[in-house]
């Protein structure tokens, strides 16, 4: 009864895979991953590396368009000489050009609008500081399948008066 019964289960796994890989994707995909935040100020001496999780979620208006939304929280502090930096959130809008190599390999760029909000805090003193920047940026995919996929890119999230605000990301994907 037991072989049935795993038998039973593994069928309906199965149909349920192939079933899966043969619906045609929805042009939709997600991707969440780590971010290598770097803050810097001109008017400040060190710069500082709070990291954050960064989410987009985007639609394929062409194979070779998109657009997304982003939101980023704060996963981490840096603190350097008595002083600590922490990226509160970022969200944003992009269009998203891309050229795919093969059913493997895409490079993109994105190019947009981004609004950040950092805290520092020194001693007993705590400040917050939010504004708004055109963003954009450039990477690289890689398709394990045809919905799952790994990206590496680089973005410029803030770059106003001396502050720039900037990054690079590991990520991993899904298409719907």
């Amino acid at each position: 009864m037991k072989k049935i019964i795993i038998a039973a289960a593994v069928a309906l796994l199965a149909t349920g895979a192939a079933q899966a890989q043969s619906q045609a994707l929805t042009g939709f995909y997600g991707d969440i991953g780590y971010t290598f935040v770097k803050v810097k100020d001109d008017n400040v001496a060190p710069s500082f590396k709070p990291g954050a999780i960064r989410a987009f979620v985007g639609y394929d208006l062409h194979p070779n368009v998109a657009v997304e939304a982003m939101l980023a929280g704060g996963a981490g502090d840096d603190t350097k000489q008595g002083v600590t930096v922490k990226i509160s959130r970022s969200y944003g809008l992009f269009v998203k050009p891309k050229y795919a190599f093969n059913d493997q390999f895409e490079v993109f760029g994105r190019l947009g609008f981004a609004d950040s909000k950092i805290k520092v805090s020194g001693g007993n003193a705590v400040a917050t500081g939010k504004d708004n920047s055109f963003a954009w940026g450039v990477g690289a995919a890689y398709n394990f399948n045809k919905q799952v996929y790994g990206a590496v890119d680089y973005m410029s999230y803030f770059d106003k008066d001396s502050t720039k605000i900037d990054g690079v990301t590991l990520s991993v994907g899904y298409r719907f």
